[in-house]
């Protein structure tokens, strides 16, 4: 460890507790300030949140529904963005409640009066929507089935009436149904989002980014920087959305080969446009000025075309571009491959309709992912899940309590894959029903015993709903807290269909929670753990291993589309893990080690700090490797001497082992020393002045030279990457 670092560390625990926790409570602020701040289309999705929670409650109270919080409150926690999605949603969500209800009941028949078998059933139910919340590619459907499963099971413990049970689990159905029923229409008719717009936004948006990026490289000032996190950001989001616009649109289907090229080339705009700006910053040739200048140009006028929805006219290229650059210069693999991109999204955009290929293959269908019955961690979490389940069932049983089954609910939703996942939303599942009951008690003491009609019921619930409604339409990190403010809210003010004022509702509901969270936090503490800290560091390492089969991809094939086909592939793979890496760094703030006031609490800390300073240097190096593996096309194996192409594979393949090394020193395995990348690079060096003499063509030499001088940018970020501290 660093003499910095230490010293980082040691100013950490030394801090006295008071400042601390002055710091933390800043911090918290300014957290929230930021979360809950107003945002383009929050204000009209709260309102849509509002309205239809408000006219499913009118319904309820008009046909007489029972558990009506229950039709009101599952409006909010199927607020969706978009059309399709809200469509999906609804009917996965029926198809999984009629499973649901149908199998318990029918188990029922031969296990109501046998508490034992019935035991083992929950038991076996719970493991199995937890099981296939992992391993099924619905994961949620599998997982409402022995959610709702679970709880129905437990119904005989209150209402030992064989008849009364079935009728009040029968019940759900229809109160689910309304429930989703009034969260589609609002969602289809108050505002609605088409997910054509939102994809053609998100392209639009990287296309800003990239213009942005090449003005910064111009030396423009005043120019936005978007494209650093748009650049490692991925397209899974872009992707999700083509797939619901053919949902919603059947025309979009005939254009999905278009779309699909689009989308793969403005993320190689943007993510070539960001790495241009890493490379060195040497002043800029006339020719490479003038080369940025009209690719800034081209782009423009493809966001332009792309926005209007037009025709984007062909621009001949001028002679020479593709040779002017520089020799030696890093930033001509770069030009070319903005160039080549740029290119081809003309012909994505022209009057031809001719889509480039994306070199996206669509995922083969399944039922499950492809390691769900190989991977013992899956069958684990089920099981995990499972006895803490089962451990509040128990005690819950013990103490003859029905009223706190939510205790059940809680290890169900809560109980994620790491021990830091699990505390996380454990405690955004504790902060919103400690708001949400707040808020019913403070309803129910001052404002109910003054209400006789349901128009002034509705106005409350709106009021509530308003609150609730901002905070789940917000970012993921407080979304779910505003679900529990909702349900905790209705639970109180929502009892019956007349005006009611029990407080042991608000009791039961935040026992069983605090009960839940205390138990499923125990048992992913003891039982087979999974350290939030641990898997940013594997997550890492998958993304730096990933990197180093990048490395050798074009040494695999000589045909160039296979290259490219499995270099996209390694590239969305790099994203994922990247994104995973993150992920997991957020969820171990919230283990026990993340937040202490002791020397461990700064450790913690340290260590995150340095998986997003390594992560910053990995970044660069995949940046600068996406350059090297989009250049592969420009100079053909075929045109190349047989030394000179195995020199450049050998040096490749060493590229490769030393991120195969880092990956492992990440994961705190052993590693070897790491190879010398200098004396291989100026081996390399040597080899292709020598053997350039040979090709003759001039164009082939040009990239030669500019993928030496990538080597020689990318050499000293892996030498940087790793000389960083990795999971120490």
């Amino acid at each position: 460890m660093t003499t910095d670092v230490k010293g980082s560390l040691a100013a950490t625990a030394t801090t006295p507790l008071r400042s601390r926790v002055f710091s933390a409570r800043v911090a918290l602020v300014d957290f929230l300030r930021r979360e809950l701040a107003p945002f383009p289309g929050r204000g009209i999705a709260t309102l849509r949140v509002v309205v239809a929670c408000v006219t499913v409650l009118v319904l309820c109270m008009a046909l007489q529904v029972p558990e009506a919080y229950l039709a009101v409150w599952i409006v909010t926690r199927f607020a969706m963005e978009e059309q399709s999605q809200t469509v999906l949603t609804t009917v996965v969500f029926l198809l999984a409640l009629t499973i649901g209800i149908a199998l318990p009941l029918l188990l029922l028949t031969f296990a109501m009066d046998q508490a034992w078998l019935r035991f083992c059933l929950m038991a076996a139910l719970a493991a199995l929507g937890l099981f296939l919340r992992r391993t099924f590619v619905i994961g949620a459907l599998g997982f409402v089935i022995g959610l709702i499963g679970t709880m129905i099971l437990t119904v005989p413990d209150f209402v030992p009436v064989p008849e009364l049970a079935v009728r009040s689990s029968l019940w759900l159905w229809s109160v689910f149904a309304l429930g989703l029923a009034g969260a589609a229409a609002a969602n289809l008719l108050i505002a609605p989002k088409d997910p054509e717009i939102l994809l053609r936004a998100g392209l639009l948006e990287r296309l800003q980014a990239t213009e942005a990026s090449l003005a910064r490289c111009l030396g423009m000032r005043g120019a936005e920087a978007g494209a650093a996190a748009l650049a490692t950001a991925g397209i899974t989001k872009l992707l999700a959305l083509l797939k619901s616009a053919e949902v919603v649109h059947p025309s979009v289907r005939a254009r999905h080969a278009r779309y699909s090229a689009l989308i793969t080339l403005v993320d190689r705009l943007v993510s070539g446009a960001f790495a241009l700006e890493l490379l060195s910053i040497a002043p800029l040739h006339g020719s490479e000025r003038e080369r940025l200048e009209r690719l800034a140009a081209d782009c423009a006028r493809l966001r332009e075309a792309l926005e209007a929805s037009r025709v984007a006219e062909r621009v001949p290229p001028r002679d020479g571009a593709q040779t002017s650059a520089r020799a030696g210069s890093a930033r001509l693999a770069a030009l070319v491959e903005l160039e080549r991109a740029v290119d081809q999204m003309e012909q994505a955009l022209g009057s031809e309709a001719v889509a480039a290929d994306s070199s996206l293959q669509d995922e083969p269908a399944r039922l499950f992912v492809p390691d769900a019955f190989t991977n013992p961690e899956y069958v684990r979490y089920a099981l995990k899940g499972a006895l803490a389940v089962m451990v509040c069932y128990v005690l819950m049983s013990a103490v003859a309590w029905p009223g706190i089954r939510t205790c059940l609910i809680t290890c169900l939703i809560v109980g994620l894959t790491s021990e830091g996942a699990t505390i996380q939303k454990g405690t955004l599942r504790i902060a919103g029903a400690v708001v949400g009951a707040t808020m019913g008690f403070l309803a129910i003491l001052i404002l109910i015993p003054n209400m006789e009609s349901i128009t002034a019921l509705a106005l409350l619930v709106a009021a509530g709903t308003a609150i609730a409604g901002w905070v789940v339409v917000g970012s993921p990190r407080i979304a779910y807290a505003g679900v529990q403010i909702a349900f905790a809210f209705y639970v109180c003010v929502i009892q019956g269909f007349e005006p009611t004022w029990h407080f042991y509702t608000i009791r039961d509901r935040l026992v069983g929670i605090l009960l839940g969270n205390a138990v499923i936090t125990w048992v992913f503490h003891s039982v087979w753990p999974v350290r939030a800290s641990s898997a940013m560091w594997t997550s890492f390492a998958a993304a730096l291993s990933a990197m180093a089969n990048l490395a050798t991809v074009g040494g695999r094939s000589d045909d160039q589309s296979v290259v490219a086909r499995e270099a996209q592939g390694l590239r969305l793979e790099v994203y994922r893990r990247f994104a995973s890496a993150q992920q997991s760094a957020d969820e171990a703030a919230f283990e026990p080690s993340g937040f202490g006031d002791d020397a461990s609490g700064a450790a913690a800390l340290a260590e995150r700090e340095r998986l997003q300073r390594a992560t910053a240097d990995a970044q660069s190096v995949f940046l600068t490797q996406l350059l090297v593996a989009q250049q592969r096309p420009n100079a053909a194996p075929t045109e190349l001497p047989r030394p000179l192409l195995e020199g450049v594979r050998r040096f490749d393949a060493m590229i490769a082992e030393n991120l195969a090394a880092i990956a492992d020193r990440a994961q705190r395995r052993v590693a070897g020393p790491l190879p010398d990348l200098q004396t291989q690079l100026a081996a390399v060096s040597v080899l292709v002045e020598a053997e350039s003499f040979i090709v003759r063509d001039a164009g082939t030499v040009a990239q030669l030279e500019a993928r030496l001088a990538l080597y020689r940018e990318l050499v000293p970020r892996i030498e940087r990457l790793s000389s960083a501290e990795l999971a120490k």
